[in-house]
């Protein structure tokens, strides 16, 4: 009594066996055949995460990203962390932006696609972001209803003996180019020539409020104690497609 249900077991896991190797030969198939189609924003950035480092290169370089700096974004040794976005401009254009991983150079990308014709997008403008202390972060906020902009942090702006600075900017979009209307360093690390205390930090952080206005917060630190916390308002203008500020003041507790 026991052997056939043995025999029927082991038939079981065989034929399990294969089914397993089946499903597993299936997804190491998925992925894209040929070229990757420059068409909508969505489909691109979709297409992105399954295809090989050789197709992401043909396509940053067929929009119109330099042959080397396209090959070091898509180096297999580099995660793939490329996106592509929409983003919408007061005028009711759309456009696009592409962020590439630091890569070339210790530098990190943003470039802007222009539609030149339906679904069809080419390069038009960039702007390269050190990352000497990491990677810049980016994402898009509203500064107005229907209008995008490009908030960067963290971009390394300068370092030297004991001392690193990371800055953010904000870049709106205006015939086709990206144009910076924010500055601030928005991180801080120095260290004492004698190295006999733990180097004093200052970092920002930012929250977007109604009306175009965004909050910063600089805390003052050492050796994780806190120093003092401070804050300022910076306003936008849409008339000036300016930004003015406040000055610091300090937080309560």
């Amino acid at each position: 009594m026991k052997l056939p249900g043995l025999l029927h077991l082991t038939i079981c896991l065989a034929s399990l066996s294969s089914l397993c190797l089946s499903v597993r030969g299936q997804y190491l198939r998925v992925g894209i055949s040929g070229s990757i189609p420059i068409d909508k924003l969505e489909t691109m950035n979709d297409a992105l995460p399954i295809a090989d480092p050789a197709q992401r290169s043909d396509l940053l370089k067929r929009l119109g990203i330099e042959a080397s700096v396209a090959e070091a974004a898509t180096s297999a040794r580099l995660p793939a962390d490329i996106q592509i976005q929409s983003l919408h401009t007061r005028s009711g254009k759309l456009y696009g932006i592409i962020s590439l991983p630091c890569g070339l150079q210790g530098q990190a990308f943003l470039y802007l696609l222009d539609e030149v014709g339906t679904n069809t997008w080419h390069v038009a403008d960039h702007i390269a972001l050190d990352c000497f202390h990491g990677t810049p972060a980016y994402h898009l906020l509203s500064l107005a209803p229907g209008e995008d902009s490009v908030f960067v942090q963290h971009a390394h702006s300068g370092h030297g003996s004991g001392e690193v600075e990371d800055k953010a900017a904000l870049y709106t979009i205006h015939n086709g180019r990206m144009h910076q209307v924010l500055s601030t360093v928005d991180y801080i690390s120095r260290q004492e020539p004698s190295y006999s205390s733990p180097p004093v930090e200052q970092k920002s952080s930012f929250l977007q409020l109604p009306n175009g206005v965004i909050e910063e917060t600089r805390v003052t630190s050492q050796n994780d104690s806190l120093l003092r916390a401070e804050r300022r308002i910076w306003r936008w203008s849409t008339n000036q497609r300016a930004f003015s500020t406040t000055p610091f003041h300090a937080i309560c507790d």
